[in-house]
């Protein structure tokens, strides 16, 4: 009489496979609400662990670029018009007095008000740089 003795192992189911755009969804869902990592994974139908998993790995940059994170440049124009006003606060032929006064530069929206002794040389570069 032969006996066979088989161990019974339960087979395991397949991994689900999420996209990486649900794993970032899912990753800044977590980042930018109120709402605790575990009500989100519920809500999603996965483990809290592999949230978190997802979020190391979110901000190593294995889970491609964040969308709508983190500071973005805009595009700057100056206008070319430029009104350069001068008005001196003391009267005369004063030679000390010469550079004393108030200096206001508008160039579009932005106004540039300069009072008192304005050094010549950082003005011209201001100038330089701000008109064409």
């Amino acid at each position: 009489m032969g006996t066979i003795i088989q161990s019974i192992t339960p087979k395991r189911g397949t991994y689900r496979q999420h996209s990486v755009a649900f794993k970032r969804a899912v990753v800044e869902q977590s980042l930018t609400s109120d709402v605790s990592v575990a009500r989100i994974a519920r809500q999603y139908d996965v483990n809290a662990n592999q949230v978190f998993a997802w979020r190391k790995q979110f901000k190593e940059g294995l889970l491609g670029e964040p969308t709508g994170t983190g500071c973005k440049l805009l595009p700057v124009t100056l206008a070319a018009c430029a009104v350069i006003a001068t008005q001196p606060t003391r009267g005369g032929d004063d030679p000390a007095a010469a550079g004393d006064g108030v200096i206001e530069l508008v160039v579009g929206a932005a106004k540039l008000r300069l009072e008192g002794r304005v050094d010549t040389v950082v003005l011209s570069l201001v100038l330089e740089h701000l008109l064409p």
